[in-house]
């Protein structure tokens, strides 16, 4: 589809490359270590959303399906966010997440991306 994923992240160069390999090393990775990025698109912190049941139970699950606890790497009250911006700069998705657990689905973001092919090339 023409698109290119780029991750943001707050952490260190070196924690975030570990990330990115785990996730999907074909992706770009942004160093935000001043959170720039984070403030323009009033990404928020809360320690208590972050650390809710909802998402302690969130973690246990991914637990129990193989996936490593870490610990905490860096504020872990920072929320993120997913985004899609278009080749003029417009932001055609902004979700910014209420909680770590809160994350648009996959099938969303593909059919917008699609869409937003099918208008280029039209």
């Amino acid at each position: 589809m023409n698109v290119e994923v780029v991750l943001v992240t707050f952490s260190s160069a070196g924690y975030g490359r570990v990330w990115l390999k785990e996730v999907c090393p074909a992706f770009r990775l942004l160093i935000d270590r001043e959170r720039e990025i984070y403030a323009r698109y009033k990404l928020t912190s809360s320690l208590l959303r972050a650390w809710s049941l909802k998402t302690v139970r969130r973690y246990i699950e991914l637990m129990r399906a193989g996936r490593r606890w870490r610990g905490i790497q860096g504020d872990s009250a920072q929320m993120g966010g997913d985004f899609i911006i278009d080749a003029q700069g417009t932001v055609r998705l902004a979700h910014p997440s209420h909680d770590p657990t809160d994350r648009p689905a996959v099938d969303k973001l593909l059919a917008l991306l699609r869409r937003l092919s099918e208008e280029d090339e039209s």
